[in-house]
């Protein structure tokens, strides 16, 4: 039988390294969003650590930067920034 490989999920620490990455356009609709737009943590906190730790890891890059590290999808940041309010755009 052959072996199933698993897929991790993107950590704080590989994003970091991804920035290289963040400069070629993801292929996402970013809808009503500029992608060149920059992000900003609004020092809101949830109750999740993990989600506090995601905001703080994309904040200062723009829309398209943070779809490329792969800790958020374009779904993720309408929720954050619309919803949850844990994000805005500059």
């Amino acid at each position: 039988m052959a072996k199933s490989i698993a897929l991790k999920k993107p950590s704080l620490v590989s994003a970091q390294k991804q920035s290289a990455v963040a400069k070629i356009t993801p292929k996402v609709k970013f809808g009503k969003y500029d992608p060149e737009a920059k992000l900003k943590a609004t020092g809101k906190k949830v109750t999740a650590e993990c989600n506090n730790e995601r905001v703080k890891a994309v904040s200062g890059k723009t829309i398209k930067e943070a779809i490329a590290t792969g800790l958020y999808t374009m779904t993720d940041l309408k929720y954050d920034i619309e919803r949850v309010k844990t994000l805005e755009i500059v």
